[in-house]
């Protein structure tokens, strides 16, 4: 026993007096490669209604007996390189929220759990735009309005994950379609100011006039969000099929007397991704308030899409009190030719009769 502490004794004494020998080297000292990082997630989203991909910084395989998913499913597995797939044994619900959750080894064995969650995948969007705006809520006792945004249907399809977005310079919000089955020619109206009614029904199924509310329409299909009212005078929107993908429409509106860059903020990224998209056209290299529908902001009124139109040019602001959500905007030429009217009407009374001459 003594001699062996002894000759740990020196082998310690030995192995200090090499060490410091060596200091003054140490920093050139070459180490053996070690991984020792577990594989990095880069991104993951369903490909298609039965399969879903992860992709990772690494080649990964995976750990069997891990993987979950609720609403629940069956579920197969499969790694090439970094990306793993998996295959679902029946279709995702268009729009549905899901949660994924599993493990992942590198080739040395370093481990990586994950939990995801993401949108059911909808392979049949319809083809849809922006209609009618309403910006805020009026105080009109007999043409009540709260904020709305109407779109129109130009294709049939599933309304399954189709997300719209809105944004002021300081303040976004978005939501997020459930799965409805809709027709070419319906109008959907969200209203994002209910004011807790009962009676606020959102509109799933066939019956269209189960729901009431200020600006509910029988012949629209109304759907109800408190998640954030719109900007009232300055904001955009924008719209997009898939949570994630490239929006394919847009609208950009500001009060008339707003002019200059827009901010390196929530809105001017919104309409950076909006010009890149071909989906709101803009004069410079950065986003201005000038590239915006210009209007003298009123609750009057709400904001409306030319036929066909597209752009600034392509939207109009209603006459007062002409909302229509859930049925096609007005003709503005019919609209301003009654504003005529009514200007011409008030400066006739005003007037007042004329004397006849001696």
């Amino acid at each position: 026993m003594i001699l062996r502490l002894s000759l740990f004794a020196a082998l310690a004494a030995a192995a200090l007096a090499l060490g410091c020998a060596c200091s003054q080297q140490a920093a050139s000292v070459v180490y053996p490669a070690s991984d020792l990082q577990p594989p990095g997630l880069l991104e993951a989203g369903p490909r298609d209604a039965r399969s879903l991909v992860l992709r990772f910084d690494e080649a990964v395989r995976p750990v069997e007996g891990s993987y979950a998913l609720e609403p629940k499913a069956d579920i197969s597995c499969r790694a090439v390189e970094g990306e793993l797939e998996l295959s679902l044994g029946s279709d995702q619900r268009p729009g549905l929220d899901y949660v994924l959750g599993g493990e992942v080894d590198d080739l040395r064995g370093n481990r990586t759990r994950f939990l995801l969650r993401f949108v059911g995948w909808n392979g049949r969007p319809p083809s849809l735009r922006l209609s009618e705006i309403q910006t805020g809520k009026n105080a009109s006792k007999t043409r009540r309005h709260r904020d709305f945004v109407e779109l129109e249907l130009l294709s049939d399809g599933n309304l399954g994950g189709v997300e719209l977005s809105w944004t002021s310079s300081v303040k976004s919000a978005s939501y997020r379609f459930p799965g409805i089955e809709a027709r070419r020619g319906d109008f959907i109206v969200l209203h994002l100011a209910p004011e807790g009614l009962a009676e606020e029904k959102d509109e799933l199924g066939e019956d269209l006039g189960a729901s009431g509310g200020v600006d509910a329409s029988p012949g629209g299909r109304d759907l109800w969000s408190s998640v954030s009212p719109l900007p009232d005078e300055s904001g955009a929107l924008s719209l997009a099929l898939r949570p994630g993908e490239a929006p394919v429409d847009g609208f950009f509106y500001a009060a008339e007397g707003r002019s200059g860059p827009v901010g390196d903020d929530r809105l001017g990224a919104m309409l950076a991704a909006l010009c890149a998209a071909g989906r709101w056209p803009m004069e410079g290299a950065k986003p201005a308030w000038e590239d915006a529908f210009r209007w003298k902001s009123s609750t009057a009124r709400s904001l409306c899409r030319r036929e066909g139109g597209g752009g600034a040019q392509g939207w109009y602001a209603s006459a007062a009190g002409a909302q229509s959500p859930g049925a096609a905007n007005a003709d503005p030429s019919s609209q301003a030719s009654g504003e005529e009217r009514k200007a011409v009407k008030k400066k006739t009374r005003k007037a007042g009769p004329k004397s006849a001459k001696p």
